[in-house]
């Protein structure tokens, strides 16, 4: 008996909880997920965007050697040539013969210039010298014949494998004039174009590939190794400060924003214009930028890119005194905007700088927006600004999804 009185106590207190949660919900929302029935609103700014322009970088990206690709090119005012060094070699004196169709430098190429009417190809060249981290200083170097290859006009984002064959006279001569602890070779486009080919911190980097017989024997030997390590030289020309609004890795070229509210942009759940001490106090779920490309041959097919936006805390910019990198301020929690041009556009991730700028918290300077690719590929992408000639639907625009404060002052 006591058993069940005590189950009936149970229920009785359960039955009260459940109803006292029932009375502090409301009744168009009885699971209690949204107590105050505040929800988000999302509106576009195309006018809050008031100044804007592309600048080059006044520091460059280091060239460390770790990069996961490797540039080599002659295009639009910019060189590059790819270095790689192989170790372990044969000794040439211990060679007789090698099969000519089994000899060469593996690449697999990751993206190339857009085709035009004469063919891109490629060659390697010998560095008569030893090794040097300071890559300008190897440029004794001589063109290793008949490894000219020509590039097919399209490569997938899976890449392709390209072979530039040796001849048997480089592979039994490979010491000559050269490093003789391992093989230097350099890879040059013969006229304009690029090409962006993995490097030796992935598992497809370049290869080489050797079969030979050895002095006094019969059987032929085959010896594949990966590059021990590769880099590239780059020289860019910068582009100088321009009203036209464009990304440019080779050149580090970025662009400036400045974006300021418009407080008659932001109403309650009501419809009603929310205050300037509410719009103070509204949470900033998310805020992009949208820009849509004019010309953008490298970010078709699927290439991803990687935009960051940083805020600037210098008040006095303008196209006569761009940002510098002692302006440059990176705000917690703000994310890499990574991913592929979709039709024409894409988005830019400034949440915490717009709600910085709406709270007060930061001064609206401005801030700039960068690629994390810098002379890391040929990538660039030009973006329509918002002149005159752009069409509307063509112009740049801040989206901003906010939830208005609860309570109201």
């Amino acid at each position: 008996m006591d058993s069940f009185k005590k189950l009936l106590l149970w229920l009785a207190l359960i039955s009260l909880s459940l109803m006292a949660v029932s009375g502090c919900t409301r009744k168009n929302n009885l699971t209690g997920n949204n107590w105050s029935n505040v929800n988000t609103k999302t509106i576009d700014d195309p006018s809050g965007i008031i100044d804007g322009f592309s600048f080059p970088s006044d520091t460059l990206r280091v060239i460390t050697g770790s990069e996961a690709k490797l540039l080599s090119g002659d295009y639009q005012d910019t060189q590059a040539v790819a270095y790689m060094r192989f170790v372990g070699l044969p000794r040439q004196a211990t060679i007789d013969l090698v099969d000519l169709d089994s000899c060469y430098v593996n690449l697999t190429l990751v993206k190339r210039s857009p085709a035009t009417a004469t063919k891109l190809k490629l060659r390697l060249y010998k560095i008569n010298g030893a090794w040097n981290d300071t890559l300008s200083v190897m440029n004794n170097m001589e063109y290793i014949p008949n490894t000219e290859t020509e590039i097919a006009d399209s490569i997938s984002i899976f890449g392709i494998d390209v072979k530039l064959k040796l001849t048997p006279d480089v592979v039994k001569n490979w010491e000559t004039n050269a490093d003789s602890t391992g093989f230097n070779i350099a890879v040059k486009v013969v006229d304009n174009g690029f090409v962006e080919f993995r490097s030796a911190e992935g598992s497809d980097g370049a290869k080489l590939n050797l079969r030979y017989r050895k002095v006094a024997e019969t059987a032929y030997q085959v010896f594949n190794t990966k590059a021990l390590k590769d880099s590239y030289t780059l020289t860019a020309n910068q582009e100088a400060i321009s009203t036209a609004w464009k990304i440019s890795n080779p050149k580090a070229t970025r662009i400036y924003l400045k974006w300021v509210s418009n407080p008659t942009l932001f109403k309650d759940n009501d419809g009603n214009q929310m205050s300037s001490q509410d719009i103070k106090r509204l949470t900033v779920n998310r805020a992009v930028v949208v820009l849509h490309a004019k010309n953008n041959p490298y970010y078709l097919g699927g290439a991803l890119y990687s935009l960051f936006p940083f805020n600037l805390t210098r008040e006095d910019i303008s196209i006569t005194s761009p940002p510098l990198i002692a302006d440059y301020q990176a705000l917690s929690l703000t994310p890499f905007s990574t991913g592929t041009v979709v039709g024409d556009s894409l988005e830019i991730d400034v949440t915490p700088l717009i709600q910085a700028y709406i709270s007060g918290e930061k001064p609206s300077n401005g801030f700039t927006i960068q690629s994390t690719q810098e002379r890391q590929s040929f990538g660039e992408i030009e973006f329509y600004d918002f002149s005159t000639t752009t069409p509307e639907a063509k112009k740049p625009y801040v989206r901003i999804t906010f939830t208005p404060p609860y309570l109201k002052q």
